[in-house]
């Protein structure tokens, strides 16, 4: 029996997430799926959000989709009770690609997403498992976050420019003061951004939003982090939640797509993915995380390049959207092909209440 897909996505047109759709499609023109139907449910101009929950709780209803999948809505869609009714009962495939903790409230209406999923897929373990569990979640699988394999398509494709500077770091600051951290993490990505520019100077680009403008060049459009990334030789980071079990940020697959050495958090069970061999160098803390950087730009260029296109030619066939998409129908529907077993059927889970 073939199934059809609605895929509710939580961006307001398909221009901001057009791999996840390409890749439903694609497995629509193989003959794994009989048809697709999406929502667009982001904030679109002049809706309110009243309008915005009637439009798609009708959408939803009027579907003829069996399987529905749910792209982090969080609290976009107010009333869930209309939602439930337009459901009918068909299996829900609750996709959330943010980490989860402390100075971060699950809301009444992503509770209500969770409760009302035959399968929910997180981008982080324990305790974020748990977390979501206690929300309402029946069964948790571990995911992790991909690549849009058309915003990034010039980056697959192997066009990599020369880098300009030593080292970059893309992220938000979410310090509210130096030693005062609004999430898990900031007070050492405030630490590990303070050490790069001493050590590197004009050496280093920093972005991302909440950073001062004196050392910033400010925020980088989604669809162009692989352009920042590719202008240096090797990627520095830190997560928030770099206690959460075997959590990546969006990040690391961009810059491994993009050809580039990076250096970021070790989280607790992160054996699913490449090690160094592949430009990808995980450390317990910020200091070990500039130690690395230190001794990584001062390998020659032409090392680091080849580690980079390492990097670039694991990720390929193995963590973009069209895997990501897979992992997840395959488990809801029979004879689904399912994603490389390195790294999907290596993740940890599921989790079950």
């Amino acid at each position: 029996m073939k199934h059809s897909v609605l895929l509710i996505s939580n961006h307001a047109s398909e221009s901001c997430n057009p791999g996840q759709i390409d890749a439903l499609r694609l497995m629509r023109q193989r003959g794994e799926i009989d048809g697709l139907d999406v929502i667009h449910a982001g904030v679109a101009k002049g809706e309110s959000d009243s309008q915005r929950s009637a439009r798609v709780a009708r959408h939803i209803a009027s579907s003829g989709a069996d399987v529905i999948i749910v792209l982090s809505m969080k609290d976009l869609v107010r009333d869930m009770d209309a939602v439930g009714r337009a459901l009918q009962r068909r299996p829900v495939l609750y996709w959330e690609g943010d980490p989860w903790g402390r100075g971060k409230r699950v809301s009444e209406q992503m509770a209500a997403w969770l409760e009302m999923s035959s399968e929910v897929f997180s981008v982080g373990g324990h305790p974020q498992a748990g977390l979501l569990m206690r929300h309402g979640a029946r069964k948790v699988h571990h995911t992790i976050h991909t690549y849009d394999h058309v915003l990034f398509g010039s980056a697959e494709q192997g066009i990599c420019p020369d880098p300009t500077v030593d080292v970059a770091f893309l992220g938000t600051n979410a310090s509210r003061m130096p030693v005062l951290s609004g999430l898990p993490g900031s007070f050492q990505r405030w630490l590990l951004v303070s050490g790069l520019l001493r050590t590197y100077g004009k050496r280093c680009k920093i972005a991302g939003r909440g950073w001062p403008a004196v050392i910033s060049h400010g925020e980088v459009p989604f669809d162009r982090q692989h352009e920042f990334i590719q202008s240096a030789r090797v990627l520095s980071n830190w997560d928030h939640y770099p206690k959460t079990a075997s959590y990546v940020s969006d990040r690391l697959a961009v810059a491994m797509i993009s050809g580039r050495v990076q250096v970021t958090t070790r989280h607790p069970d992160m054996h699913f993915l490449p090690g160094r061999d592949r430009g990808l160098f995980l450390e317990p803390t910020v200091s070990d995380v500039l130690r690395r950087t230190r001794a990584l730009t001062a390998r020659p260029d032409q090392e680091l390049l080849e580690l980079g296109m390492r990097a670039h030619r694991w990720a390929k066939q193995r963590i973009s959207h069209r895997q990501a998409m897979r992992h997840m129908l395959s488990v809801a529907i029979p004879g689904i092909e399912r994603p490389p077993g390195d790294p999907w059927d290596l993740l940890p889970g599921p989790w079950r209440t």
